[in-house]
């Protein structure tokens, strides 16, 4: 049920997207130094992401709780120019709906659902890197137009394999699970 927010609420809201949106950020921009690292930014992004995610799904944990955060920094990074691919943006929506999908089918007011959805949520903004791995010379190739080197785009195609992909989803719920029971402490959930 929809309860109104109160303005102590809505800042909270707004300071957790400003760090949810600067962390990922963070994490994502040493990737031009190292062909490893922008295949494996997702980590340490669902880490950071998981922080705020948790503070805004406690804080209200009705219908759109899960999906609100990452929702809204797909649209700035969209109005950015950024998650250009298809498969990008599509990840990601498909990623905040599941998000929302498991956290009203297990229960809003549940604990449980709160850690499944920010496992989920925090992985929204790994669908940046998605195309690497699964339609890897179209994403090659937008590499090499956008003036990464040649070097570079030849270690991201030796990275980039479902192997790999597969362990930066398996790492980046493993360290969003860590930063979602942080937080739960942090918050005395």
């Amino acid at each position: 049920m929809f309860t109104k927010w109160t303005k102590k609420e809505i800042l909270t809201f707004v300071l957790c997207f400003a760090v949810f949106f600067v962390l990922v950020l963070a994490t994502q921009l040493p990737g031009y130094l190292s062909p490893l690292y922008w295949a494996m930014f997702p980590v340490l992004s669902a880490f950071v992401a998981a922080g705020p995610l948790t503070c805004v799904m406690s804080m209200k944990r009705g219908f759109g709780s899960a999906a609100a955060l990452p929702l809204l920094w797909l649209i700035v990074y969209k109005l950015f120019g950024e998650m250009g691919m298809t498969l990008m943006w599509v990840g990601a929506l498909a990623l905040i709906v599941l998000a929302e999908l498991c956290h009203m089918l297990v229960g809003p007011e549940k604990l449980a659902s709160i850690r499944i959805s920010v496992v989920i949520a925090a992985l929204v903004p790994s669908a940046a890197i998605w195309p690497l791995y699964l339609q890897k010379p179209v994403f090659l190739a937008a590499a090499a137009e956008e003036g990464m080197s040649a070097a570079y785009v030849a270690s991201l195609d030796k990275y980039g394999n479902i192997g790999i992909f597969a362990l930066m989803i398996v790492l980046s719920c493993v360290t969003a699970t860590l930063s979602e029971r942080i937080s739960e402490k942090i918050l005395k959930m």
